[in-house]
C-alpha cells in the first residue's frame, strides 16, 4: 500500500510539474496573436481530450458541446496567425505561410468537421466515425505545420 502511495504522489507531483511548465512555456510568449493563438490551441486540446475520453468510456453525453466548442475556436484561428508571426518558443512551423492556402483549408476542414460531429452526437449518429475525422484533421494540421513536442 506504501508503495502505491508513494507512486500515486510523485505521478501527482509530475503532472503538477509539467502543468507548471506547459503553463509557463505559455507565458513566455509575446502578448498578441503568438500567446493568444497558443491559448486558444490549448483550449481545442483540452475539448478533444474530453472528446477522446468520451469514446474510450461510451460515455458520449460531453462529445457535443466539446465539439461545438471546437468549431466555434477554429473559426478564431486564421486571424491569429498573421503573416510573419513567429517566435523561438511557439511551435508554429514557417510552412504555414509559405503554404497558406494548405494550411487555411485545413483549418476550414477542422471548423466543419467539429460542426458535423457537434450534429451527429446531438443526433446520435455514429460519434465514433465523425470523431475519427476531426483527429484526422487535427493530425494533419499537426504533420504538416506543427513542431513536435520537446521532451525534457
Amino acid at each position: 500500500m506504501r508503495k502505491t502511495t508513494t507512486s500515486f504522489l510523485l505521478a501527482a507531483t509530475c503532472a503538477m510539474a509539467g502543468a507548471s511548465l506547459v503553463h509557463a512555456a505559455g507565458k513566455e510568449l509575446p502578448p498578441g496573436p503568438i500567446h493568444d493563438r497558443h491559448e486558444l490551441m490549448e483550449g481545442i486540446g483540452k475539448n478533444a481530450k474530453v472528446i477522446g475520453d468520451a469514446l474510450k468510456t461510451g460515455k458520449l453525453d460531453p462529445v457535443a458541446e466539446a465539439a461545438r466548442q471546437i468549431h466555434a475556436d477554429a473559426g478564431k484561428a486564421l486571424a491569429l496567425f498573421p503573416k510573419g508571426s513567429t517566435h523561438p518558443n511557439s511551435r508554429a512551423l514557417d510552412e504555414i505561410w509559405a503554404d497558406w492556402e494548405k494550411f487555411e483549408h485545413i483549418n476550414k476542414d477542422l471548423e466543419a468537421k467539429s460542426g458535423e460531429l457537434a450534429t451527429v452526437a446531438s443526433s446520435g449518429g455514429d460519434v465514433g466515425k465523425a470523431a475519427k475525422a476531426m483527429f484526422d484533421t487535427c493530425k494533419s494540421c499537426h504533420d504538416d505545420f506543427r513542431k513536435p513536442e520537446e521532451k525534457h
